[in-house]
């Protein structure tokens, strides 16, 4: 039941924040200008927001929201029509995924038909975690439906952030949003009048919030001091780190960068775990039979094991599981990385650092003087390190390493680019895998769906054989949901292209063959394509047509 004024006036004077004579004199004000008294003493500043929140939240027995000091993601808007949320006032603000809970900030939140109402309009057996706000508060939210960008000419009234908010505050709410979301990447960029935050979720951007622009030098100037960067260094980037403990305990490493832009320091974070999703084969999304094609590679004692792959397609992630299946108490495995992402347990991990000398090739031949029985070397970037790595496969080592190419028989031709002989090439390598991430479908709002005639255009453009074709047999699509805050897609998962290295191989690459011919020879050999594997997933309903076709282009 909502609270009525006799309650209210009595909550107030017990509060002892306001003399009697005031709360009598804002009794005769609130008569005759027919409003509730919080209303007269909010206006003649008697009352602040937070403490009319306090003695709401005690009487309700619930907590109290701030909404003017509250981030509100900007889809969170969209959870709840604008049409049920104004004559409601309510909005809603915020999702803990880990509770599958939204966080409805409303007047009265004894109110349990208009939760019941709200919940069904979210849908999906989401559950509703009522707070309680001031009408201001949430007149104020609710304006940021009429205005998500925040305009320069409406700022006042619309901004998300009210003039004593402090930078601290907003970087660690901004943290702690993107550790419940899953974000890999923060943006805080500077445009004319305004700051634009966007996260990274499943590898693709999405706007956040929009800030006030005077609020962008101290929040960079925040995050310098997190990372002890130079404060007053603003011309040239700059690099850094620090780490994050969130209210419920997950501690978070962060990777800094900034950089000029005309409208002030871009600054962009990676958020790093500080402890290790360990992955296997299968969620890595290799399908059963590569499963087992991988694990048989794995069980040799020595040689190469090489990924590829664009920047963000998953490379470290598959060398962290690699290494994870082979990490026992009988090996030592030693690493040389830039960064280091995640610690690994019972790994030796090296972090390079050019500023003293300390690159991939000087850390590899260090590792050499360390017996070692794994190694693994973040990036083959360069001759030197793919003839010290080549060197340890001879060696009896097992190396694992990334090298950029855009197929898996690719890696072939670019590390002979690198000085590599073909003959010392073909008797060390084991196996290649290139890979992409696709973003997986949202299960709760997943719906079968034809090929769109733009679709068609696409595959057009791509060499199918007729019996490729035949296995485009259905496409899917997900409508959005909350589940997936309305994007459709949530997590992702890798598509693959594998080749073994046998004797046929070998034999190609002895005789420098091209990639076309080396793949050609693979691909007879049962090796899909990360097509092929695509196509296999989206018929398994794991992810859509279009989806494919994207990252396969990159």
């Amino acid at each position: 039941m909502a609270i009525n004024e006799a309650s209210l006036v009595k909550l107030i004077e017990e509060s002892g924040h306001i003399s009697p004579s005031d709360v009598k004199q804002a009794q005769k004000t609130a008569r005759h200008l027919n409003c509730s008294i919080a209303d007269v003493l909010l206006g003649k500043n008697l009352l602040s927001e937070a403490n009319l929140g306090q003695l709401l939240s005690k009487y309700y027995d619930v907590d109290f929201v701030d909404l003017k000091k509250t981030i509100i993601p900007l889809q969170m808007l969209n959870l709840i029509p604008e049409s049920l949320a104004t004559a409601r006032t309510v909005i809603t603000f915020d999702r803990n995924h880990a509770t599958d809970s939204v966080s409805l900030a409303m007047l009265d939140p004894t109110d349990f038909e208009l939760i019941e109402l709200v919940r069904k309009t979210i849908g999906v057996g989401t559950s509703i975690v009522p707070y309680v706000a001031t009408e201001s508060g949430i007149k104020e939210g609710l304006k940021r439906y009429k205005n998500p960008k925040h305009e320069e000419s409406k700022q006042n009234s619309q901004e998300l952030i009210s003039e004593d908010r402090s930078a601290v505050t907003i970087i660690e709410e901004l943290l702690e949003q993107s550790v419940r979301l899953d974000v890999s990447d923060i943006h805080i960029e500077p445009l004319a009048a305004q700051v634009l935050v966007r996260f990274r979720v499943d590898g693709v951007l999405q706007d956040n919030v929009f800030l006030p622009i005077r609020m962008h030098a101290s929040l960079v100037a925040r995050i310098k001091i997190l990372s002890e960067l130079k404060l007053d260094e603003h011309r040239h980037p700059q690099d850094g780190n620090f780490s994050f403990q969130t209210k419920r305990g997950d501690k978070i490493s962060l990777r800094v960068s900034t950089i000029p832009t005309v409208y002030g320091e871009k600054v962009v974070l990676r958020l790093l775990k500080d402890s290790l999703t360990t992955f296997n084969l299968e969620e890595l999304g290799l399908l059963q039979e590569d499963h087992e094609t991988v694990e048989k590679v794995l069980r040799k004692s020595h040689g190469m094991f090489l990924v590829t792959g664009p920047t963000g397609s998953g490379k470290t992630t598959s060398l962290y599981t690699y290494l994870g299946l082979l990490n026992s108490p009988d090996v030592n495995i030693i690493t040389v990385e830039d960064p280091v992402e995640n610690r690994i347990r019972r790994v030796n991990q090296i972090q390079v650092n050019t500023q003293v000398g300390l690159t991939f090739a000087q850390g590899l031949r260090s590792i050499l003087r360390q017996d070692p029985d794994i190694i693994m070397v973040g990036e083959i970037r360069d001759g030197e390190t793919a003839k010290i790595s080549v060197n340890a496969a001879m060696t009896g080592h097992l190396v694992f390493s990334s090298v950029h190419a855009n197929t898996a028989a690719g890696v072939i031709p670019r590390m002979i680019d690198l000085g590599i002989e073909p003959f010392l090439l073909a008797s060390t390598l084991n196996m290649i895998v290139a890979q992409r991430l696709v973003r997986l479908l949202c299960q709760h709002c997943i719906e079968k769906v034809p090929p769109s005639s733009l679709l068609q255009q696409r595959l057009d453009t791509i060499d199918l054989s007729a019996q490729k074709r035949k296995k485009i047999v259905n496409n899917y699509r997900s409508k959005g949901c909350v589940e997936c805050n309305f994007t459709g897609y949530r997590g992702r998962t890798g598509i693959f292209e594998l080749i073994v290295v046998d004797e046929d191989i070998r034999k190609l690459i002895n005789n420098k063959a091209t990639s076309s011919d080396i793949w050609k020879t693979a691909s007879k050999k049962h090796s899909k394509s990360m097509l092929d594997d695509g196509l296999l997933k989206v018929n398994k309903k794991l992810t859509s047509l279009e989806e494919v076709l994207r990252v396969i282009s990159e």
